[in-house]
């Protein structure tokens, strides 16, 4: 796929291209129907429903596929059909935004410029770049998206009212070799969508070094004697 130059890609979002209503009924449906999970290693950064799908950082494991690909494949199938008519940027990684309230970060484990749009029945909820430059400021993203690179520009949400949604398809860091032919996909087989890390059909999760251990002991110092407590 050819893929233009990054400034004319965001020359274009910002001459205000406006996706219609209707690429979002579906998404809109499944995320009403069955609503995300808090995601608690976001909740230093903002409140609400938020959380990845495609290539992720796991805890003591490889880069690799979210548990969301296969937790939720209908959903991704929704989100990969959304990619391929609208996304012009390279990308590795989606983050699902529901009511999620952000507040002043930056993405730094992303690497590159990233998608970002928002949907949904809301009012207010611009985006607000605080870094100065030419795209300070606030930005009606509500089915406008807008391309720039948010790990080095500090950037949050504006309060608001009502559902609101959004995505945001971005590139991560530190991608192992190995998984560079490996394509993420959901097939629809025997009445159901299953997701597909390459050829292999992934119903009960990947290889994890911590699956199926408990936690270990909790070593607790509290200015003298080290003391030992199990979960």
């Amino acid at each position: 796929m050819n893929i233009p130059d990054v400034p004319d890609i965001i020359s274009s979002l910002i001459d205000r291209m406006e996706i219609p209503e209707s690429a979002f009924e579906q998404l809109i449906y499944e995320l009403e129907t069955r609503p995300l999970p808090v995601n608690e290693y976001r909740k230093k950064v903002g409140e609400g429903r938020s959380q990845a799908f495609g290539l992720v950082h796991r805890r003591s494991a490889p880069v690799d596929f979210s548990r969301y690909c296969w937790k939720r494949p209908y959903l991704y199938h929704l989100l990969l059909d959304f990619a391929n008519e609208y996304v012009k940027i390279p990308w590795t990684s989606i983050t699902v935004n529901q009511n999620y309230a952000a507040g002043p970060h930056f993405d730094k484990h992303n690497t590159g410029p990233s998608f970002l749009i928002a949907f949904g029945s809301y009012s207010g909820g611009e985006l607000k770049v605080h870094s100065s430059g030419p795209l300070q400021g606030l930005h009606d993203i509500c089915r406008k998206p807008l391309v720039m690179d948010f790990t080095s520009n500090l950037h949050s949400v504006e309060p608001f009212q009502g559902s609101r949604y959004s995505l945001v398809f971005y590139q991560i860091q530190k991608i192992p070799v190995e998984l560079g032919d490996i394509v993420g996909s959901v097939k629809y087989e025997d009445n159901r969508y299953y997701f597909y890390r390459g050829e292999e059909r992934i119903k009960d999760g990947l290889p994890h070094a911590l699956k199926g251990r408990k936690r270990g002991p909790k070593a607790t110092s509290i200015g003298g004697p080290v003391t030992v407590t199990f979960d």
